[in-house]
C-alpha cells in the first residue's frame, strides 16, 4: 500500500496544475478568495500553505460558528484524527494516524497553549472558551514541540489583551439541562505596557442518561464545570515581553458508565440464552448502579513565557506550573463472582432487587443477567455496575504536580538559514491510585485505604507516587537549496529518569470479600506482591532515553502548488504498571502459579513495568490552492511503523478490576488524507475531508493470536462535509448558517478480533469457555450538526443542533478478554439548543 500510494501526489500535482490553467478565466470573474491561514507550527508565524507539515487550523470563528466548546467537537473535522472520551473527564484518548493516547501512559501528541508545552494529562480536555486559534499538527513534532509527540502536536493560541478595552458575555441553553455562561473582560493596565484579560465560564448538563434505579435523570453522564483564566502581557522595554498566564477549574462529573456485554459462544449453547454472546452496538443500556459515579477535579495552572530579542535572534524561556487533584468513585465488578455475596448487605439487596421483583432492572431473566433471592447463593449472573452492594465499589485518584522549564534561541526569520536550538527540563510528580472495597450500604469513605473496621473497608489496593525528571535538548535547521525549495534538519535528545514508590500499607484484607482469602478463609494481604515481598514492596526506577531525528524536504513547484517529504522518529517514554499487577494475573489467569489460572491458562504476559516506544514515520504531501485562490486542497500519504506501541488493558476477575499498560511489539499504519476548502460564491463555502487508513499488528508477544489483527483505534476511514452560507440581511447584519456532517469508520478497541482465548470461567466451568470478540468492534457511524444565526458588529444569537438525527453509537468498548465480554459506554444523543453572546 506504501508504494501504491505515493505516486498518488504526482497524480495530484499534474490534475491540479490542469485544473488551475482550465478554470482561470472562469475564476477571475469569481467572487471571494479563501483567506490567508497564518500558523505558527515551526515556532513562526508563516503561512500554512507554504509549511511543510499536514496542518488543520480553526480560527476564532471557525470555533465559533462551529459551536466548538470542547476538544471532543473539533476532532470530527480532521481526517485521520478520533477521539474517545469515556470513564471520567479528562480520561480522553486521542488517535492521529492510527497511533493513540493511551490511557494510563504518556500522550502521544503535544498539547501546547500559548506556546507552553503542558503535561498535566487532564488540561486537554477543559472547555474551550477565549481562543484565537487552534492547530493540529500531524506526524513526529519532538524537535520542536517536546516529550511524546510522537505522532502531532495541538496547538491552542488564547485571545491577547490589547491595549483597547473590550469586553464579552455569552450564554447557552439547551435540552437536557444544559446551560452556559462566560464572561470576559481585556485592555490596559498601563497603556503600552501592562495588558490584561480576564475570561470566565460555567456550564452544567444533566447529561442524556437516567439512572432507572434511583430515577434519576441528572446523575449518569452530567457535567459541571467552572473555569477561571487570566493573562497578562507585560512590555518590560521594546525588546523584551513577558505573557504570564493562569487559569483555576473546578470539575464534577459522572463517572465509569460502562454497561457489560458478554462474548461466550459456548455459554449461549450452554444456557440458551443468545445474549452471552452480544454485539455491544446493539447493547440495551441500563444504568441501574447504587453507587454514586462520581469524579472531581480541581486544576491550577500557572505558565510565563518570556521574549527577548536579542538582535541575531530571539531568546524565548517558558515555565510552567500545573497541579491536578482527581478522585473517581463508582460502583464495581465484583458481583459477577460472588465476592461479596455473604455479606449482610448483599443479602438484604437481594430480598428486595432480584430478577423477580425487579425486572425492570434486571432485564429478561438470564439473558444474559440474573439476580436470584437469599438462599440461592453462588447460583446468580449479576453482572458489574448494579444496584445491588454484591458488586462492592471501586475508588480512584490521579494526583499530578508538575513543573517545566523550556529556553530556546530563534533565529531571524527573513535569513537564508534559519534555525532553533533549545534545552527543556520537567519534574513531574503523579500519584495513582486503584483500590476495590465492599459496600456495607452505609457510604463511602473517599480515601485511598479504609480499614476493616471502616463503613467501607478497602481489599485490593494499588497505590503508587511516581516520578519523572525529564532532560531535553532539541534543534532544527532550515536552509534554502534554492528559491523554491528548502530543506529542514531536527534532532531531539530526550532524557527520562523515572521511578515509583509504593504506598500501600502491608496489611491485610477486610475478608469480607470471599474470593480474597486463603483456603482457612483467613484474609489475604491488600496487595498481591506483599506476597513476594513480605517486608515491603522495593522502589523501581528505570531511565529511558532516544535520539529523534527529522528531515525535511520542500518544494514550491508553482506559486499556487507546494510539495513536501518528511521522514523522522517519534518516542514515548516507558513506564510502569502498579505493583502487584503481574502477581495478580499471574495467580489468576496463568499456569505454573498455584491459583485459578491453573485452570484458565491464558499465557498472557503482563508486567509491572513496560517499554518506551519508537516509532518511524514517512510523509508525502501536497498543499496547493486553484481558481484564484478560491479552492484550497492538501494531501498527504504517510506510512508509520511502530516498535512496543503502549496498548492499554483492562481486566476483570474475581479480584474486581484492574488497569495496565502492555506493549505491542511491531504494528504498521498507512493511509492517504485530503481536505478541501472551496468558495462556491459570495457568501457560500463548501469544505470537507477524508481520511484513509491500512493498519497490521505484525508482532505481539503478548497476545500471538493477534498478528495479522488491526492496530486498534485506527478506523479504516474517517471523514466530513459541511457547508457554510453567510447571508447579508442588513448593514451590519448577518445570517449565518452551517451544516456539518461526519463520519467515523468501523474500530477495533482491542488486539483480539476474533481469536479465542482462555477466560476466568474455565476456573469454574471447565474448559471450552472462550471469549470471541468478533462482535466487538464499534460500528461505523455518522453524526449532522446543524447552526442558524444571526451576526451583528456586536452580538450574536444562535440556533443550534448536535447529532439532530439522533444517531446512536457507542462512545467506547473496552474488551476484557479474561473475563469473557467487553464494557461500553454510549455516546451523546441529539442536543440542542440557542446561543448568545454580545461584544461591548
Amino acid at each position: 500500500m506504501q508504494h501504491t500510494r505515493r505516486p498518488l501526489i504526482a497524480a495530484l500535482v499534474v490534475a491540479g496544475a490542469a485544473l488551475g490553467n482550465t478554470t482561470q478565466v472562469n475564476a477571475q470573474q469569481g467572487g471571494a478568495s479563501i483567506e490567508e491561514v497564518v500558523v505558527t507550527a515551526r515556532k513562526r508565524a508563516e503561512n500554512l500553505q507554504e509549511v511543510p507539515i499536514a496542518i488543520n487550523a480553526l480560527n476564532a470563528q471557525d470555533l465559533e460558528r462551529a459551536g466548538i466548546n470542547r476538544p471532543s467537537d473539533y476532532m470530527g473535522l480532521i481526517p485521520n484524527v478520533t477521539i474517545v472520551d469515556a470513564a471520567n473527564v479528562g480520561d480522553t484518548q486521542v488517535s492521529i494516524r492510527g497511533i493513540v493516547s493511551t490511557r494510563d501512559a504518556e500522550s502521544t501528541f503535544a498539547y501546547v497553549v500559548d506556546g507552553v508545552l503542558s503535561t498535566n494529562p487532564n488540561s486537554f480536555n477543559e472547555e474551550l472558551f477565549d481562543v484565537e486559534q487552534i492547530e493540529v499538527l500531524k506526524g513526529p513534532q519532538g524537535a520542536l514541540y517536546g516529550r511524546n509527540a510522537v505522532t502531532g502536536a495541538i496547538l491552542v493560541t488564547t485571545k491577547q489583551p490589547t491595549n483597547e478595552f473590550e469586553a464579552r458575555v455569552g450564554g447557552t441553553v439547551g435540552n437536557v439541562g444544559t446551560y452556559r455562561a462566560n464572561a470576559m473582560i481585556s485592555g490596559p493596565i498601563i497603556e503600552d505596557r501592562l495588558l490584561g484579560r480576564l475570561a470566565v465560564s460555567t456550564s452544567e448538563t444533566d447529561g442524556f442518561y437516567e439512572n432507572i434505579f434511583t430515577g434519576q435523570d441528572d446523575v449518569v453522564d452530567f457535567l459541571e464545570d467552572t473555569s477561571v483564566r487570566g493573562r497578562l502581557i507585560f512590555n518590560a522595554s521594546p525588546d523584551l515581553t513577558f505573557d504570564m498566564r493562569a487559569g483555576y477549574s473546578e470539575v464534577s462529573a459522572g463517572a465509569i458508565n460502562f454497561n457489560a456485554a458478554f462474548a461466550i459462544p459456548a455459554f449461549v449453547d450452554a444456557f440458551g440464552a443468545p445474549n452471552y454472546f452480544q454485539d455491544p452496538n446493539d447493547l440495551d443500556f441500563r444504568f441501574i448502579f447504587n453507587t454514586p459515579g462520581e469524579n472531581e477535579q480541581e486544576t491550577t495552572e500557572f505558565a510565563i513565557k518570556a521574549d527577548w530579542t536579542l538582535g541575531f535572534a530571539d531568546l524565548v524561556a517558558s515555565f510552567s506550573y500545573n497541579d491536578l487533584q482527581e478522585y473517581l468513585l463508582s460502583d464495581g465488578t465484583a458481583a459477577t463472582f460472588y465476592g461479596y455475596e455473604l455479606t449482610p448487605s448483599c443479602q438484604s439487596d437481594r430480598a428486595e432487587l432480584n430478577s423477580f421483583t425487579r425486572p425492570d432492572l434486571f432485564g429478561e431473566p438470564f439473558n444474559p443477567f440474573g439476580v436470584l433471592p437469599p438462599g440461592n447463593d453462588f447460583e446468580g449472573v449479576y453482572g458489574p455496575y448494579t444496584a445491588l452492594s454484591c458488586d462492592g465499589f471501586q475508588y480512584q485518584e490521579r494526583n499530578q504536580t508538575d513543573m517545566s522549564l523550556d529556553v530556546r534561541l530563534v533565529s531571524a526569520q527573513d535569513q537564508p538559514m534559519r534555525w532553533i536550538a533549545g534545552l527543556y527540563t520537567a519534574d513531574i510528580e503523579r500519584e495513582v491510585v486503584v483500590s476495590y472495597g465492599a459496600d456495607r450500604g452505609q457510604g463511602f469513605v473517599r480515601a485511598p485505604y479504609v480499614p476493616a473496621s471502616g463503613i467501607s473497608p478497602t481489599d485490593l489496593l494499588f497505590w503508587d507516587d511516581f516520578k519523572t525528571r525529564v532532560y531535553s535538548g532539541y534543534g532544527q535547521l532550515e536552509f534554502d537549496l534554492s528559491d523554491r525549495m528548502e530543506v529542514s534538519l531536527a534532532l531531539r535528545y530526550d532524557r527520562e529518569e523515572r521511578e515509583v514508590e509504593n504506598r500501600v500499607p502491608n496489611v491485610l484484607n477486610s475478608g469480607l470479600n470471599v474470593n480474597l482469602v486463603d483456603e482457612n478463609f483467613a484474609p489475604l494481604p491488600i496487595n498481591p506482591a506483599f506476597g513476594n515481598n513480605p517486608d515491603g514492596i522495593p522502589d523501581r526506577d528505570r531511565t529511558f532515553t532516544q535520539f529523534q531525528p527529522k528531515v525535511t524536504w520542500s518544494w514550491a513547484a508553482t506559486e499556487a502548488v507546494n510539495v513536501y517529504a518528511s521522514y523522522g522518529i517519534g518516542f514515548r517514554s516507558g513506564g510502569f504498571n502498579s505493583v502487584g499487577t503481574e502477581d495478580l494475573l499471574n495467580f489468576w489467569f496463568n499456569a505454573g502459579f498455584g491459583g485459578p489460572g491453573e485452570a484458565v491458562n491464558a499465557g498472557i504476559t503482563v508486567t509491572d513495568d513496560y517499554d518506551k516506544e519508537v516509532s518511524e514515520a514517512w510523509e508525502l504531501g501536497l498543499k496547493s490552492e486553484w481558481l484564484d485562490r478560491r479552492l484550497r486542497l492538501n494531501a498527504a500519504v504517510f506510512r508509520t511503523d511502530v516498535e512496543d506501541n503502549q496498548f492499554f488493558e483492562f481486566f476483570a476477575g474475581p479480584f474486581g478490576l484492574l488497569r495496565s499498560v502492555t506493549t505491542i511489539d511491531e504494528m504498521y499504519i498507512q493511509g492517504l488524507e485530503a481536505d478541501f476548502t472551496f468558495v462556491a460564491g459570495d457568501g457560500l463555502t463548501l469544505y470537507g475531508g477524508i481520511g484513509l487508513m491500512d493498519s497490521e499488528i505484525e508482532k505481539n508477544v503478548n497476545r500471538p493470536l493477534s498478528v495479522g489483527n488491526d492496530v486498534p483505534q485506527a478506523p479504516d476511514m474517517t471523514g466530513n462535509l459541511g457547508a457554510e452560507w453567510v447571508l447579508p440581511l442588513a448593514d451590519g447584519l448577518d445570517l449565518v448558517s452551517r451544516l456539518d456532517w461526519k463520519y467515523t469508520g468501523e474500530m477495533w478497541f482491542h488486539t483480539l478480533q476474533g481469536e479465542q482465548t482462555p477466560t476466568i470461567w474455565n476456573a469454574f466451568f471447565g474448559p471450552g469457555f472462550n471469549q470471541d470478540f468478533s462482535k466487538s468492534s464499534r460500528d461505523a457511524f455518522s453524526t449532522l450538526d446543524l447552526r442558524v444565526g444571526l451576526e451583528s458588529l456586536n452580538w450574536t444569537l444562535t440556533a443550534w443542533g448536535r447529532n439532530i438525527t439522533d444517531e446512536e453509537y457507542l462512545q467506547e468498548i473496552i474488551p476484557a478478554p479474561e473475563f469473557g465480554g467487553t464494557f461500553n459506554h454510549p455516546s451523546a444523543l441529539r442536543s440542542y439548543g440557542v446561543d448568545f453572546s454580545y461584544r461591548f
